[in-house]
């Protein structure tokens, strides 16, 4: 659909979410969902609540093997394998985020970011590494969940102590 207004045209563009939504993108419709299918929706979120800690174990664990193959790789198989760990931290981080898991977003998400610059031929990049897992696998075992209390405060400090030095 096109307009003119004052010499300037306008595009108006087809809203694909709306109609990925079932609502017709002339249709006017102003986007409101009734509260009980909202509710529906959270309690099916809220039920896989249950299956977190085995979730993230078993990603943390995909994390701990990749890495541990990656010294036997060549170049591309490496960059592969790398991703992988990418995408595995990029999944925790997401479902710590739907989870409220504070902590363990936050590390995850720093471990992502890492992998975006690790060098495998920097031994400081593989303790740097070494020290993500380590306050990753602590978060889990000891079932730390906010980033605001002492002991959270103290792993934040150990893994950005360990940055800084090895960086």
């Amino acid at each position: 659909m096109k307009s003119k207004i004052n010499n300037v045209e306008i595009y108006h563009r087809i809203n694909k979410l709306k109609k990925k939504a079932g609502i017709a993108a002339a249709s006017g419709a102003t986007g409101f969902i009734p509260s009980d299918v909202i509710e529906s929706a959270q309690e099916s979120i809220d039920q896989k609540e249950a299956e977190y800690p085995a979730a993230v174990k078993e990603l943390i664990q995909y994390i701990e093997e990749t890495w541990k193959s990656v010294a036997g790789l060549s170049g591309e198989e490496q960059a592969k394998a790398i991703e992988s760990i990418y995408n595995y931290a990029n999944n925790i981080k997401d479902l710590t985020s739907t989870y409220e898991h504070d902590l363990m977003h936050h590390f995850s998400l720093s471990l992502r970011n890492f992998c975006d610059g690790i060098d495998l031929n920097k031994k400081a990049h593989h303790t740097i590494f070494r020290a993500h897992l380590d306050v990753m696998w602590v978060t889990y075992e000891e079932r730390l969940r906010s980033d605001e209390t002492a002991q959270a405060e103290e792993l934040k400090k150990v893994l950005q102590i360990a940055i800084d030095k090895y960086s």
